[in-house]
């Protein structure tokens, strides 16, 4: 449980920042699949298996096996380099869509900055709508979509639905840097479409052989990731069921994908259901049958995409170090440049290079918790020393500097200057629904519950009769 108050003093004695930022961490399988629906943070054993290493007490109390010092040689740590997030040597080509719920005081600023873009970066899109429209009038329950380049992450359009009939287009130039804006006719319809299938390697693998798409599958990963660990928790045999939006745009080949409307995993026999639901302003979040939270103001992983890479241990082989060391945080692989997420609303407490960790972001959360984001390629703009940050504001991006192999995520949480295993500390659920709400919820409860038992196993995407309007309140 996570007390409310807030830290005053730094979560390490003057001097043993220095120490503990040259701590180091790599990665030794680099692009992991998901392998088996069974545990992802196996331990191993060798060099292998156990590929990281970032934050430790003093070095010298656990010298290195060959009787040399305990401190690693200044010659491999790396000077900080420039940035290179643009560099598409190591991204992929194309775009990404994302699409973004508005909630009564969502401006188009504030879910820009939530992206990773800062106020410079923002302004021509701001500047492009005006005479367009006004957009002081955006209203809850609908949505931004954003669509990226995905290598480099620059943002390329923004559309946001006016009315029933009308659309504001935002969109980069062909020179790369003027943005125009624009009003024209309504070009999507929204679709519902449900998915069903069994646990056979993974989560994400097994969903999107059913046509899944990949979105939907990562958030479906954020909405049960306190109540079950689907890398290690799930079995063969489990099923999985899902009812999801998708945004058709006239031309397009491909929808966007938008919200999941209710999500069902069974795992040993045992269902786990999750259901949508929203109140007039937008607000709401996903809730159990019995009206329990499945949200929690942390949240479990940093990144949409994860595969956990090298867990906590108190003593794993360093291969670049040579040496056994504690890994005192969790190693998430994913692809250069993937965006990296607060887990929680805090402020940043320190941002820069530190050592081993190379560019990283620490951040500071109510409960005394500190959160520390390592081998980032590059931090998003605005991110500086004591600014507040919001759960799931795009902090910086993944790379691989510092001592690192390949690209991953080094994450690690303290509590109270205490170390803790991001994949094993708990928080409590967000409050439930409220009992002025509670017969709206049952409403919504008995269509999504309805909807997801009439999936039938291994069918391919289906329409389902169900819009997000049966997931709001009365």
């Amino acid at each position: 449980m996570m007390s409310r108050r807030r830290s005053l003093v730094g979560v390490y004695p003057q001097g043993a920042t220095q120490s503990l930022a040259a701590v180091v961490c790599v990665v030794a399988l680099l692009l992991p699949s998901l392998g088996q629906a069974r545990s992802r943070r196996s331990a191993g054993s060798g060099p292998d298996s156990l590929s990281g290493g970032d934050s430790l007490p003093d070095p010298n109390v656990l010298p290195a096996l060959d009787g040399s010092s305990g401190s690693p040689d200044p010659s491999t740590v790396p000077s900080e380099p420039r940035a290179t997030r643009g560099d598409r040597s190591d991204g992929s080509w194309g775009q990404v869509d994302e699409h973004v719920h508005i909630r009564r005081g969502d401006t188009l600023e504030h879910v820009l900055l939530l992206k990773g873009l800062g106020p410079a970066d923002s302004y021509p899109w701001l500047r492009a709508a005006q005479g367009v429209y006004d957009l002081r009038l955006v209203q809850p329950k609908r949505g931004f979509s954003l669509k990226f380049d995905r290598a480099t992450r620059q943002l390329e359009s923004v559309r946001y639905e006016i009315d029933g009939r009308s659309l504001l287009v935002l969109e980069r130039g062909p020179d790369g840097y003027t943005v125009t804006g624009r009003r024209e006719a309504l070009p999507y319809f929204v679709e519902v479409k449900g998915a069903a299938g069994r646990i056979e390697r993974g989560l994400r693998e097994d969903t999107m052989e059913a046509g899944v798409p990949p979105a939907i599958a990562s958030e479906m990963v954020d909405i049960f990731g306190w109540d079950l660990e689907v890398g290690a928790h799930l079995n063969p045999g489990d099923e999985f069921r899902v009812i999801y939006e998708n945004l058709w745009e006239t031309g397009k080949s491909e929808p966007t994908p938008g919200k999941i409307l209710g999500a069902e995993i069974v795992t040993r026999g045992a269902p786990l259901i999750a259901v949508l639901f929203e109140t007039e302003d937008g607000s709401g979040g996903y809730y159990r049958p019995d009206g329990g939270a499945m949200s929690r103001d942390f949240l479990r992983y940093p990144l949409e995409f994860r595969e956990i890479s090298s867990e906590f241990s108190m003593s794993r082989y360093h291969p670049i170090l040579h040496r056994w060391r504690p890994h005192m945080g969790v190693d998430l692989a994913a692809p250069r440049s993937t965006p990296v997420r607060a887990v929680a609303d805090g402020w940043v407490k320190e941002t820069g290079w530190m050592g081993g960790l190379g560019r990283a972001v620490r951040l500071e959360h109510v409960g005394d918790r500190v959160t520390t984001y390592g081998h980032l390629v590059e931090v998003a703009p605005g991110i500086k020393e004591g600014v507040t940050v919001e759960q799931g504001q795009v902090i910086g991006y993944v790379g691989s500097t510092g001592l690192a192999t390949g690209n991953h995520l080094h994450y690690e949480v303290e509590e109270g200057g205490t170390v803790l295993d991001p994949m094993e500390f708990q928080v409590d659920p967000d409050s439930p629904v409220a009992d002025s709400q509670r017969r709206g919820f049952d409403r919504v409860r008995v269509k999504v519950t309805r909807a997801l038992a009439s999936l039938t196993l291994y069918e391919r995407p289906t329409a389902v009769t169900l819009s997000a309007a049966d997931v709001q309140g009365e």
